[in-house]
């Protein structure tokens, strides 16, 4: 083995320079201080990175815990909450079409008819139908 190292020490003349022959300095560089300042920042720029992901994780866990109890606080299943919503949606008045005036008068006609209400009343809740449909 030491033959081999006196050999190789020979095969590389000395000459005082250690870059001549593609040694890797000891400090290295771009060539740019500006990527030389970005790769020194990096270990604080990935910590940066990993807090804001942490918060932003930590604020969806909260948010999703606050979500689930307040809907458990109203009374709903939230693993079931949108169809539960759907249902009453459905069954609601809120989707059902409007009822002509000509259909609510008729009603009107049809009760005073079966005698369920009054002239008086029949008078008074025409004149409400009217004027609320006059109003929009």
């Amino acid at each position: 083995m030491e033959a081999s190292s006196v050999i190789f020490a020979e095969a590389i003349p000395d000459t005082g320079d250690n870059t001549s022959f593609g040694y890797i300095d000891s400090t290295p560089s771009t060539g740019s201080t500006f990527m030389d300042a970005m790769f020194s920042a990096m270990p604080i720029i990935m910590g940066v990175v990993v807090v804001l992901f942490i918060a932003v994780v930590a604020f969806i866990i909260y948010a999703q815990v606050r979500n689930y109890r307040k809907i458990k606080s109203a009374g709903m299943d939230p693993m079931t909450l949108e169809s539960e919503l759907k249902a009453k949606l459905v069954q609601s008045n809120l989707l059902a079409p409007k009822e002509s005036l000509e259909a609510k008068l008729a009603e009107l006609s049809g009760l005073l008819t079966r005698g369920v209400i009054t002239n008086e009343e029949y008078t008074q809740a025409r004149q409400d139908l009217l004027k609320a449909w006059r109003q929009g």
